[in-house]
């Protein structure tokens, strides 16, 4: 599984957030549980009907903000046209430039989908880093990018957006 490596310009997002942290996998059951509530509660509709919105792919980023105890906000977000007011009930963050790898989880079916997505991140840290000459930019905002190709009912992939420096040697 190898990466396409492209830079990409700064993305300003609105949409929900939390806070979770991936000590003891905390964010493996919270994210998900986020995203099936999310999906559920009327959020997902009303966002995608919001005059703001460019495009309906949605990220599902991560701002990391205590690497110590491993806390982080997660965001479910959409790209936002530039210049748009958005009403404060939306979380508004911008996703900074950055070198990204890029990976794309296997396809699967709305009960693996997010299994695969988690063994995705997991080949990820535990395969690709050690053996890449790259390493996580610090600061940066590591995503999700769910597109068309997450709405099929089988065969769903999901983009891994990576941001990545060379290691210092």
């Amino acid at each position: 599984m190898e990466p396409k490596m492209v830079k990409k310009p700064a993305v300003r997002i609105a949409g929900f957030a939390i806070r979770t942290r991936s000590k003891d996998g905390e964010n493996l059951k919270a994210i998900p549980q986020f995203w099936i509530d999310y999906m559920a509660d009327g959020r997902y509709e009303k966002l995608h009907k919001e005059a703001f919105l460019k495009s309906h792919e949605e990220y599902g980023a991560c701002f990391p903000e205590n690497p110590e105890n491993g806390e982080f906000e997660y965001v479910i977000g959409v790209e936002v046209k530039e210049g748009s007011d958005i009403p404060s009930e939306y979380h508004v963050c911008t996703i900074p430039e950055a070198l990204y790898a890029i990976f794309s989880s296997p396809p699967a079916d709305g009960a693996n989908f997010s299994p695969a997505i988690q063994g995705t991140w997991k080949y990820i840290f535990s395969e690709w880093f050690p053996a890449s000459g790259y390493e996580f930019a610090e600061g940066k905002v590591d995503f999700e990018l769910y597109d068309d190709r997450c709405m099929t009912e089988t065969g769903k992939v999901c983009d891994i957006y990576i941001p990545v420096c060379k290691k210092e040697t």
